[in-house]
């Protein structure tokens, strides 16, 4: 009987893991699935990580724009700030207003940041993960990488990466070998 016991949650602990995992999975496939596409303009930076790997962190005009910076100072560090964007005719995402309240409801386009000292961040699109060696060479297009997002109810998913005239930008090319 005590085997028995011991097997039931041995198994219930195992389920429970695959289910929440997968729950997680279904979450951000969600998101990529059925969310609406923008672009943005970046500015990446190349660090790499032993653990993680070789990265492009992603710095967003958008977190600049004077609507944004004040909204900002309205909150404390970690609270997060929702950004409403319009695109432009070439599609680019451009900030049309910026509440310190989550929206009511998710109409239009919005983005979800997140005050880090006197700056907002963009915790699941700040870092966009290169094959090894295409860092620095990503790095050096500067201001003419964009990104498509992917965003479903403030969430974001970096889609591609783009460059300045908005093509799609291999990673691949850009390997130094």
């Amino acid at each position: 009987m005590k085997n028995n016991k011991k097997h039931f949650w041995f198994l219930g602990t195992i389920v429970a893991i695959v289910l929440v995992v997968g729950f997680s999975i279904f979450q951000q496939e969600n998101i990529i699935s059925n969310g609406e596409t923008v672009i943005l303009e970046t500015r990446p930076v190349d660090p790499r990580d032993f653990l993680k790997g070789e990265y492009v962190i992603l710095n967003y005009r958008i977190a600049t724009d004077e609507k944004v910076l004040t909204a900002v100072s309205q909150v404390v560090s970690g609270d997060s700030i929702y950004i409403k964007l319009e695109k432009s005719e070439r599609g680019i995402g451009e900030v049309a207003a910026v509440e310190t309240k989550r929206p009511k409801t998710w109409d239009g386009l919005w983005l979800r940041g997140e005050r880090v000292g006197n700056n907002v961040e963009f915790p699941n699109i700040a870092q966009y993960y290169v094959p090894e060696g295409a860092g620095l060479p990503i790095e050096r297009l500067r201001s003419d990488l964009c990104v498509r997002l992917v965003i479903k109810d403030g969430e974001a998913r970096v889609d591609k990466l783009l460059d300045a005239d908005l093509n799609e930008i291999d990673v691949e090319d850009y390997i130094e070998r």
